[in-house]
């Protein structure tokens, strides 16, 4: 609503006028009206009763002698006052007699015959009666009188148009009036607002130019033309200025010093007044705050820190004005208020800032993010253990395979030997069986270790099977039930190793997401996608299907993340941003569906030849002729 009132002074006084004036004047016509049609009322009701009188008189000589044109007549006669409409004359049961030409085709309607009643059965009297219809219409009933006894009753309605034209005439005086009455309001308005508004709008000039450039004088100080209010408002403007100029002269050294050395830092720069209130930051740290440099001003740590480090931040500010010692390498963690979810690092130096030896005028914060460089500290930690228990397991997994091969040597010798019986040869068959799988879960681990370095064709269904030997006692032990939807055995052009580490991971989020059991889907076909530079091409579907708990939409924009987990400190937050990687490297592409206890889904292409893998080869080839 205030969008629409008026912005200046005049314009507010103007409509303010034009209101109350407006508001007067309805309620001066309401009154009016309201007055002359109770009094138009009263008249009518009295000249309708006068007419009725004469008129059942006039009528009751032609109504004796069975005169039906002479009756008609009266009642048409009765017309010419201008204040009658309809004139009718009916017997005492309401059957209409005779009616004037405009009030033929309508017979008695329910409040009429509620009247007849009372007005058929009066003697020795007028036996008049006026009453409102439901329209609000007047009517006017009276006996007929014939030797002192009602033979009939003749119906009135006075004419509308006449109390019309009274109000009408009433409404266009009352308008004519107030529209005079409001020039005359407004007239001294004019007159009188210019020598307000005209100080007004050179304050407003001279506030613009400021705004615009803070350094031009031209035109300063302003003229005082008057001696009331608006002189006195112009000469403290005056004064302002003036004030104004000599402050930002005694700061604009310390600003172009500060403007000059840190604009384009690449580290964050803050400087704090002595209420521990930002004075100024640098374009490095505003959007790291993800503000303007100009909204810092006058705002405090806690808009942008969380309460505890903002709180030992102002701590260490307080501190330097107070003791006017720097302080220095000072690390603070915790979360943005923007960007909340996000654990985030910084190391801070303190230092105070003085103007010409006086006191300490600013505190000056130097803050570098140091949470990339911690991230990647814990994940190399995280990823030299992995990689550690990486080559313990391939070390024991090479180990074991020797004496594995004895004992099977052993077992099919002790296998041969006859007078054996039945229980024992079934025994050793068992231990043969047994110990095969054990032989199988060692080559495929040496062989998830000894990645190849060169492109080759790759069978996804016999990776994928691979792995499943791998997982099959942490799937048991998680109670998942795996079902393969392979169709043949489609090849694509790749990496085994980086492939067999893709779906490695993949499955090993699927396990970890249903804690309390569940089912794995495992599908692979050939097919129809489009391949990373957005072409469709022939290639191979692959889809990794887990019924655990899902997740946030949140969370789903973030996995392919470097260093984002949701493992707290069981995860590296390396697995799917590395996955990505040989999705793309491989020329595919990956979409992601997930819900929140339904599960997620995986679903990635392969093309039969990406163009990134055929360089890799043919550089590897070069490689090896050179």
């Amino acid at each position: 609503m205030r969008r629409f009132l008026p912005r200046s002074f005049f314009g507010q006084l103007v409509l303010s006028t034009v209101v109350v004036q407006m508001l007067l004047l309805l309620l001066y016509v309401y009154y009016l009206i309201a007055s002359t049609r109770t009094l138009a009322a009263g008249r009518t009701e009295q000249r309708i009763g006068q007419q009725l009188g004469r008129i059942a008189g006039a009528i009751s000589i032609p109504l004796a002698k069975g005169d039906a044109a002479g009756e008609r007549g009266v009642l048409e006669l009765a017309r010419v006052a201008p204040t009658i409409d309809v004139a009718r004359l009916t017997d005492l049961k309401g059957q209409t007699l005779a009616v004037t030409e405009n009030g033929g085709g309508r017979g008695l309607d329910a409040e009429e015959r509620a009247a007849l009643a009372d007005a058929a059965g009066s003697a020795g009297g007028t036996g008049q009666r006026i009453f409102k219809l439901k329209n609000g219409q007047l009517e006017a009933v009276a006996p007929v009188l014939e030797d002192g006894r009602p033979v009939a009753l003749l119906w009135l309605e006075p004419s509308h148009t006449v109390s019309v034209n009274t109000l009408n005439l009433v409404l266009r005086i009352c308008m004519t009036y107030g529209g005079f009455a409001l020039l005359a309001n407004l007239l001294p308005i004019f007159l009188i607002v210019r020598t307000m508004t005209r100080p007004l709008r050179v304050l407003g000039g001279a506030t613009r130019r400021l705004m615009e450039d803070p350094d031009l004088n031209a035109g300063f100080p302003l003229p005082v033309t008057a001696k009331n209010e608006a002189g006195e408002l112009t000469a403290s403007f005056n004064a302002m200025v003036r004030e104004l100029e000599e402050r930002r002269s005694g700061l604009l050294e310390t600003l172009s010093l500060l403007d000059s050395m840190l604009g384009n830092a690449p580290i964050g720069f803050a400087f704090f007044d002595d209420e521990l209130r930002y004075a100024r930051v640098n374009e490095h740290l505003a959007s790291a705050h993800g503000l303007a440099v100009d909204a810092h001003v006058g705002l405090r740590a806690t808009e942008f820190y969380p309460e505890e480090p903002a709180r030992k931040k102002e701590g260490y500010i307080a501190k330097v004005f107070e003791t006017g010692e720097a302080i220095r390498d000072v690390e603070l963690a915790g979360e943005m208020t923007y960007a909340p979810g996000v654990e985030r690092s910084w190391l801070m130096n303190f230092y105070p800032v003085r103007t010409g030896g006086g006191p300490i005028r600013w505190v000056g914060v130097i803050v570098v993010e140091i949470t990339a460089r911690l991230q990647a500290e814990e994940a190399l930690r995280k990823t030299e253990k992995l990689a550690a228990a990486g080559r313990l397991a391939a070390s024991i997994a090479h180990e074991i395979n020797n004496p594995l091969e004895s004992v099977t040597n052993l077992l099919y010798l002790l296998g041969t030997q006859k007078g054996m019986n039945r229980a024992a040869v079934e025994y050793v068959a068992s231990a043969q069986a047994e110990l095969a799988r054990v032989s199988e879960i060692t080559q495929q681990t040496l062989r998830f270790y000894r990645q190849s370095s060169s492109a080759g064709p790759a069978n996804l269904a016999e990776v994928l099977d691979s792995l499943l030997t791998l997982y099959r006692s942490r799937l048991a032990a998680s109670r998942v039930t795996v079902e393969r939807r392979f169709r043949g055995e489609p090849q694509v052009w790749g990496f085994g190793g980086e492939l067999r580490q893709l779906f490695a991971n993949l499955m090993g989020n699927a396990v970890d997401a249903m804690p309390q059991g569940g089912e794995l889907v495992l599908s692979v076909r050939r097919g129809c996608g489009r391949r990373l530079d957005g072409a469709w091409s022939e290639g191979v579907r692959v889809s990794v299907t887990d019924t655990g708990m899902g997740m946030a939409e949140a969370t789903r924009r973030r996995i392919f993340e470097a260093f984002f987990t949701t493992k707290q400190a069981t995860g590296t937050g390396l697995g799917l941003w590395i996955s990505a990687e040989i999705i793309a490297k491989h020329g595919g592409t990956v979409r992601v569906r997930s819900r929140e206890g339904c599960g997620t889904s995986f679903m990635m292409f392969f093309p039969d030849r990406a163009e990134g893998v055929e360089e890799t080869e043919a550089e590897m080839a070069e490689s090896v002729v050179g």
